[in-house]
């Protein structure tokens, strides 16, 4: 199963907890959650989990999307039943109101996207939130469609179970099929314990062709960003993507 979970909250010092609060909001999970649940998670490659922070129109929203179900008993089940937190970095108590919960399961998914979908094969990728991607080393914050896409199937074939993926034939066909028909995108930053993350913000829209079961896949992965984020330190509230299936006058479809 995936989830993702929108929770306004009030700050007793009417702070904004803008983004950059995001790896502030990560240390009231580690401290909700079992310290054998968080070492399991700190052996893994990609986290069951994505967060972030945001004030829209002076109210703070939390967001966190989980990956499986058992991330969601031991990340969403705890944080649902809390009343107040603390945020020691601010001195401050956060109160959280009524949370909008989205559940689906992998083959919703799946279905959602299929082959017989009414679902445009244009879409617009909003990065919502700073996003980077780390290749041989260094940070890479000019965004491919190879880095993005190769990015997300690896996560949904973590979590859904799919081994033995060949990652570079994929990419190939990404190349081949999808192209970037628009792009409003600027060069951003993510501190992180007085270090900058070089990063970019912006949106994508994206054309998709091919066979119908890539079309299919790739819209797939598209819903599945909203979830899982893409690139580094989604945990942290970078990466956080929104998205919209476009029609062809450019208006957006459910």
């Amino acid at each position: 199963m995936i989830c993702r979970i929108e929770i306004p909250f009030e700050s007793s010092k009417r702070l904004n907890y803008s983004f950059y609060a995001s790896s502030v909001m990560q240390g009231i999970i580690m401290e909700n959650i079992s310290g054998n649940y968080a070492e399991e998670m700190h052996k893994q490659a990609l986290r069951p989990y994505s967060q972030f922070s945001a004030c829209r129109s002076g109210q703070n929203i939390w967001t966190i999307s989980v990956l499986s179900r058992e991330a969601y008993d031991n990340i969403v089940i705890p944080i649902l039943s809390m009343k107040q937190a603390e945020v020691r970095h601010n001195n401050d108590i956060i109160t959280f109101g009524k949370p909008a919960v989205e559940i689906m399961t992998y083959q919703q998914l799946l279905c959602e996207n299929s082959v017989n979908s009414a679902r445009s094969d244009a879409v617009e990728l909003d990065f919502t939130t700073p996003t980077a991607f780390k290749s041989s080393g260094k940070y890479v914050i000019l965004p491919t469609l190879r880095l993005i896409f190769s990015s997300l199937a690896k996560r949904f074939d973590t979590f859904f179970g799919i081994s033995n993926n060949n990652y570079e034939a994929l990419a190939d066909e990404i190349e081949e099929n999808v192209t970037i028909s628009d792009y409003k995108l600027s060069s951003s930053s993510f501190s992180l314990e007085g270090v900058r993350l070089p990063s970019f913000r912006g949106s994508l829209k994206i054309r998709i062709k091919g066979s119908g079961d890539f079309r299919s896949y790739i819209r797939m992965l598209c819903r599945f960003a909203e979830f899982s984020g893409v690139g580094i330190k989604t945990a942290i509230g970078m990466g956080q993507i929104r998205i919209k299936f476009l029609l062809k006058s450019g208006t957006s479809s459910l």
